[in-house]
């Protein structure tokens, strides 16, 4: 497995621990600190209806997107890419298309209030509604990957 970082260069990937119902992984890279650019994980459990978010992700291959919108419902149910049933569940109408699973949704602090998973759409693409798993789900799972449960 490999990853290509921001700046160009590819390095190996290790996968560490996944959760295939939340369609996570964490893996490991080997590359210079000065590559790594850390995120700050915010609070999903204070993410209100109407709040400005941003969806960070590569869809259809084009790497760097950036996209805005609201934060449209919370406590949504939807579907993993792998099909899995999910719930808790916030909705966005930022544009979050295939390529963009699995990137932040951040909010307008730059904190990571959720990873976005899916969109439900009639065509298959940005005209219907995106979903991330809001970041206290994931920040729950994290032990668990990282001691390298698969499940």
């Amino acid at each position: 497995m490999q990853v290509t970082l921001s700046n160009g260069q590819t390095v190996a990937a290790t996968l560490i621990g996944s959760n295939s119902a939340a369609d996570l992984a964490i893996i490991r890279i080997s590359a210079p600190a000065s590559s790594l650019h850390p995120v700050t994980l915010g609070n999903s459990d204070s993410v209100q209806i109407g709040d400005l978010v941003y969806a960070i992700g590569s869809p259809f291959g084009l790497s760097g997107s950036f996209t805005e919108g609201i934060v449209s419902n919370l406590n949504q149910g939807g579907s993993a890419s792998n099909g899995a049933s999910l719930s808790g569940l916030i909705q966005t109408d930022a544009a979050i298309n295939p390529g963009n699973s699995g990137g932040p949704l951040v909010n307008a602090q730059g904190q990571v209030i959720g990873i976005n998973n899916s969109i439900e759409s009639p065509v298959d693409g940005n005209v219907g509604v995106g979903f991330a798993i809001p970041i206290n789900q994931v920040k729950q799972l994290l032990s668990s990957l990282e001691g390298g449960s698969t499940v």
